[in-house]
């Protein structure tokens, strides 16, 4: 581990979440951004081991940071550190491609080793997002064989699993928001849920997409 870009925006935390890596790390080269357009300006002519990153920041999401290393399939182990520990955030940003979630109210001393578990080839997952995600991924195969979706609606269902917005969807179909309101709608009513973290569990299910 040679370098490491630390997207955050606080300053304190930032020189905390730094000090951990030191331990984790040894002595790095760490870069500090806190905007989604310093990451850009960083990612692009720089070179990266490892990028960890706050979801809320002042100009955008942590997860757009994820799409775009993904997307220009850059190589750095990508790992979120946030307060937010629920449903949502947590699998929009799994399924945006990170390779590790930890809350930042942990114990030092636990966030060390999860940091380090990226050595030995461990996803770095706090203790309660570990849980949370075996509790989430566990199958009900009888409930998925008796809805069915149409082609459309399970390609809708896939990109919202991914956390594409409905202006996104219209864009990526070539639809109206309003089309795409509609099948959001009924992919919804079908399948009797009704937030994006349930959405993104049935596409789990039926394997559109994976974790």
């Amino acid at each position: 581990m040679k370098s490491i870009l630390l997207v955050e925006d606080f300053k304190d935390i930032s020189s905390w979440l730094a000090g951990l890596l030191r331990v984790a790390f040894g002595e790095v080269e760490i870069i500090e951004a806190v905007t989604v357009a310093q990451a850009y300006a960083h990612l692009d002519y720089q070179t990266f081991d490892l990028v960890v990153i706050d979801l809320n920041l002042p100009d955008g999401n942590g997860v757009d940071i994820l799409r775009r290393i993904k997307q220009q399939k850059l190589s750095p182990h990508c790992i979120i550190a946030t307060a937010c520990d629920d449903d949502d955030h947590l699998l929009t940003a799994l399924n945006a491609g990170a390779d590790g979630y930890l809350l930042k109210d942990q114990q030092d001393e636990q966030l060390i080793r999860d940091l380090n578990g990226i050595l030995n080839g461990s996803p770095p997952l706090s203790p309660p997002i570990a849980r949370r995600i075996m509790k989430l991924v566990r199958q009900d195969p009888v409930t998925v064989l008796l809805i069915s979706l149409t082609k459309r609606e399970e390609e809708v269902l896939t990109f919202i699993a991914k956390g594409f917005n409905r202006a996104e969807l219209a864009e990526q179909f070539g639809v109206s928001v309003h089309t795409i309101a509609t099948h959001v709608r009924n992919i919804y009513s079908k399948l009797d849920i009704s937030s994006r973290a349930e959405a993104t569990v049935e596409a789990i299910r039926r394997g559109l997409i994976c974790t």
